[in-house]
């Protein structure tokens, strides 16, 4: 029976690219001190805060363990999706576990959603502790003002007032997150309607920085068309 996966938000930090390359198996899972590891797909050592761990069950079932907590032996990926996919069809994970390991079909859709919802949950976490406002001339004043740490922005919301936004962030420079639903986002904080929201310096920051930096890996954080100033639908020159 395979450990279930563990989907709480966790504290970790960013993404990295992996070689296309296969390295010697002998080294695939060498740890080295510190918070390094292997990436099984490229043979880098990365910070465990750039990879997913993934353990194998007794019955040799591939487990996400985005907590990075479960028992076993881990096997370290970059979070990007190139790099898990060559560890998949590579077969790296039975070679670095040095046994026949199955990894499901779902697997990488698995990890991708995972990574959305924890990315999700740290959302609303700061929205209980009082770490985010939402509401267009809220979030417009605290990115001016330099309150704000994150401009979050509803995939599909309004073009005219996310533009406005948009300008204002680039003006002092924070992330934007564009990568959630008005329904997600909803959902996340509790709130109905919710396009607009500005995550506030704190404790939740670095967290959230640091999962939405392997979501990254697998998905853009914004359309490309919202750096031109265009909505997803706009076909113009």
């Amino acid at each position: 029976m395979s450990p279930a996966s563990n989907n709480e938000p966790a504290e970790l930090t960013h993404t990295d690219s992996a070689s296309g390359g296969e390295p010697e198996v002998a080294i695939l899972c060498e740890e080295t001190p510190g918070k390094l590891r292997r990436d099984i797909a490229s043979g880098q050592s990365f910070d465990t805060a750039r990879l997913i761990r993934f353990v194998v069950s007794p019955d040799g079932i591939l487990t996400p363990d985005l907590l990075q907590k479960l028992p076993g032996r881990g096997l370290w990926v970059a979070s990007e999706r190139a790099a898990l996919e060559i560890a998949v069809k590579r077969n790296i994970f039975s070679k670095a576990a040095k046994r026949q390991v199955k990894a499901t079909p779902d697997l990488i859709p698995l990890v991708h959603d995972l990574l959305r919802r924890r990315c999700l949950d740290l959302l609303g976490l700061a929205r209980r502790e009082g770490g985010v406002i939402n509401g267009f001339e809220k979030v417009l004043s605290s990115v001016k003002s330099g309150k704000a740490a994150w401009l979050i922005e509803a995939s599909d919301g309004a073009e005219d007032g996310r533009n406005k936004l948009l300008a204002a962030a680039r003006a002092v420079n924070i992330p934007v997150a564009g990568a959630f639903s008005n329904d997600e986002l909803s959902l996340a904080m509790g709130q109905e309607n919710a396009i607009h929201a500005a995550l506030l310096g704190g404790r939740r920051v670095q967290r959230w920085a640091a999962e939405m930096a392997r979501l990254s890996g697998f998905e853009p954080l914004t359309s490309p068309d919202w750096a031109r100033g265009r909505g997803s639908g706009d076909t113009s020159p």
